[in-house]
């Protein structure tokens, strides 16, 4: 932290990340702020405060803006949590943060810091190292040696059983010249390897997970007609009530980055259909209604002459809050734009007229299903398997539509025996 102005902590899930930044901070004279996902704000503030850390504040990720408002001279310390989210340099929010690191000294805490490509390390590293002026030894110039990655890995097809290695080969590049440095990591297997005799000494023990199981639900007859059709639907949806600067051809220009950010919620948006049917059928219904009155709004408005749209929309808000109509109740707020309909291309009004019939072409499929084959043989595996049977059971989803959904099936199914708990109640 101290040689290179930031370090990654990235020891695996359930090892006590934040427990690390807080002996961390004890060794450290300045005030820090953390920026953590909004739902665990309260637990960086009593971990920290449980190891005597009082120098801190904790902000949310969604208010990066509030942060750099309110002024960065007074930390010294900046300390992202899942700081894996801040991979895209091309959104409002990394942009921002970036802002909040420069000149601070730098600690990123996450599992899972690459996720997609070599890109996602590079992006995290600019956060405390100049990207052409790099301190790390033997690698004065980081944006030079991460294209010479790139370019490697382009040469060679991922179909290519040679990729494999080569992604293994790229790896331990990053690894040996640059992450050795500036991160730490362990595995549970390290500290069973190095830290045996503490382990014994203490009684402590890492519990043995069996592999996973499958549990196989069939969609037959009309059921799986409808599933086939809803997802050919979805390939030729367009988004376009999501991307509308994409469609802007009128006097106030767009730059790059802008453009990028609607790709970004357009991308987004395109993700939420998906994983809610791949949910439950009941969120993925509830998701196509929002969708529909959605589109009907906005056409609405825009058939008024006048399009109100917001520039900035922080996704990571959507994806913490489980809340599509964030995007809607931006347009409410003094942050949206006003721009004239006849400043956008045709095409803008035709997409957004098709997606609305597509939309409507499945909410109008989906009146067929009164089934759910994915919920009735779980309620099954539930009442008939041994093991699930005789223990208490945790359940996740991603969608609270879901949770609420499950809950309401299996309280009925096992009367006094069912709790459901979401970040937002």
């Amino acid at each position: 932290l101290e040689a290179y102005n930031g370090v990654f902590l990235a020891d695996v899930v359930v090892m006590g990340k934040n427990f690390i930044t807080a002996l961390l901070l004890q060794q450290i004279k300045g005030r820090t702020l953390i920026i953590c996902p909004p739902v665990l704000k309260d637990y960086w503030k009593d971990s920290l405060f449980d190891f005597g850390i009082r120098s801190f504040e904790v902000e949310s990720l969604g208010k990066l803006e509030h942060i750099i408002k309110k002024g960065l001279e007074r930390f010294d310390y900046i300390v992202v949590d899942e700081a894996h989210r801040f991979r895209n340099e091309n959104t409002q929010s990394y942009a921002n943060l970036l802002d909040i690191c420069r000149g601070k000294k730098v600690i990123l805490v996450s599992a899972t810091p690459l996720n997609n490509t070599v890109d996602d390390i590079f992006a995290q590293l600019k956060l405390f190292q100049a990207p052409k002026n790099s301190t790390i030894p033997g690698v004065p110039n980081l944006e030079k040696f991460f294209s010479g990655l790139k370019t490697k890995l382009k040469k060679v097809e991922k179909t290519d059983p040679i990729y494999k290695s080569l992604i293994k080969e790229v790896s331990n590049d990053i690894k040996n010249s640059i992450l050795r440095y500036v991160m730490v990591r362990r595995t549970r297997s390290d500290v069973i390897k190095f830290f045996k005799g503490d382990m014994d000494k203490q009684g402590l023990v890492f519990p043995e997970v069996d592999n996973p199981k499958n549990i196989i639900y069939k969609y037959e007859g009309i059921l799986e007609l409808v599933f086939n059709d809803t997802i050919k639907y979805l390939k030729s949806f367009t988004y376009a009530r999501y991307t509308p600067l994409l469609f802007y051809v009128g006097n106030k220009l767009l730059s790059e980055f802008e453009k990028q950010q609607q790709r970004n919620v357009g991308g987004f948006m395109k993700g939420i259909l998906v994983k809610r049917l791949e949910s439950s059928f009941f969120a993925f219904r509830q998701s196509i209604d929002r969708f529909i009155d959605s589109y009907e709004r906005f056409i609405d408005m825009y058939n008024n002459g006048t399009v109100y749209i917001s520039k900035k929309v922080n996704v990571y808000d959507l994806l913490d809050n489980d809340d599509i109509n964030k995007l809607e109740s931006l347009v409410d707020e003094d942050k949206a734009s006003k721009y004239d309909s006849k400043d956008f291309k045709k095409e803008f009004v035709e997409n957004l007229n098709f997606d609305l019939q597509i939309l409507k072409n499945i909410k109008a499929l989906w009146t067929k299903v009164d089934r759910d084959p994915k919920l009735a043989q779980f309620v099954v595996e539930l009442k008939t398997d041994k093991a699930l049977k005789k223990n208490k059971l945790v359940v996740f989803t991603e969608s609270k539509a879901t949770g609420d959904y499950l809950y309401e099936a299996l309280i009925e199914e096992f009367p006094n025996q069912v709790m459901f708990y979401s970040s937002i109640g």
